[in-house]
Order: structure tokens, then C-alpha cells, then sequence
């Protein structure tokens, strides 16, 4: 696949999960990670990245050029001690990502997928989908999607 179908699939993927078509959303991310290569997949997740930040960024009105980007959790625990390991790696890809650490992203993605479990991958990039399509609703309302 070149880069814009794999663009294209995953702007589809986003917009059927903020339509409330997650199964559609999600047949997308893996058809893609069945057709894909690791490398790609990378692709995937940091292409799901880029438009989770946008949503962000607009969501909070901020200017894009903010460059510390933190987890917190209600309850002010540490993530690790109450957040399921995919909500983990969905938040913190996103916020490696954000904060422009493509280290800790590699890393991230690097591990979830050589996992001992192999579930783990597949759930983290499903994740991954659900975060970044949630962020989009949630900034972009109605028709402005």
C-alpha cells in the first residue's frame, strides 16, 4: 500500500469510529495490519497520532506548538497503577507523539508488538483507533468532521 491509502484508510478508519460504526472502523485497522508490515503499522499508529493531537490541540484551544503533554488521571494515581495496558499505550503514544518524542514512540510501539502476549498489539492499536477517533468527536462536532 502507498502512503495515501494507507492515509485514506485510516481517515476512513476515524471517521466511521466517530460515526458511531466502530466495527467498521476497526475492520479497517485490521485489514490494514493484516496486508501491512511492521514498519507500516508503525505508520498507522503515528498517522492515528497526528490526528489525535489535531483534535487535541483544537479541543483545548491550544496553538499546536505546546510541547509538554502529560497523563493524568482522576484520581491523580500514577497511570501505570489504573489504567488497562492498551489505554496506557493509547495514551501514551499519543502524548510521546505529541510531545515529539519519536524515541518513546518506537519504544512503545516496539514492545506492545514483540509482547509475550499476543493479544496485547492488536488491543493497543485498536486503542490507539478508539483514542484518536474520540479526540476527533469530541473536537469536531456535527458537520464539522
Amino acid at each position: 500500500m502507498t502512503r495515501p491509502m494507507v492515509t485514506e484508510r485510516l481517515v476512513e478508519a476515524v471517521a466511521h469510529w466517530t460515526e458511531g460504526r466502530h466495527d467498521e472502523a476497526q475492520e479497517i485497522l485490521a485489514d490494514l495490519a493484516r496486508t501491512g508490515t511492521p514498519s507500516l503499522m508503525y505508520g498507522v499508529a503515528t498517522g492515528l497520532a497526528v490526528m489525535a493531537k489535531a483534535a487535541l490541540v483544537k479541543m483545548h484551544g491550544l496553538d499546536g506548538e505546546t510541547v509538554s503533554w502529560i497523563i493524568l488521571t482522576p484520581d491523580g494515581s500514577r497511570p501505570e497503577d489504573s489504567v488497562p495496558p492498551p489505554h496506557l499505550f493509547a495514551a501514551r503514544f499519543i502524548t510521546a507523539f505529541a510531545n515529539g518524542d519519536i524515541a518513546t514512540t518506537l519504544a512503545l510501539y516496539g514492545a506492545a508488538f514483540t509482547a509475550p502476549d499476543p493479544e496485547l498489539w492488536p488491543a493497543c492499536m485498536q486503542m490507539l483507533l478508539a483514542a484518536t477517533g474520540e479526540a476527533v468527536r469530541a473536537a469536531t462536532p456535527g458537520d464539522d468532521r
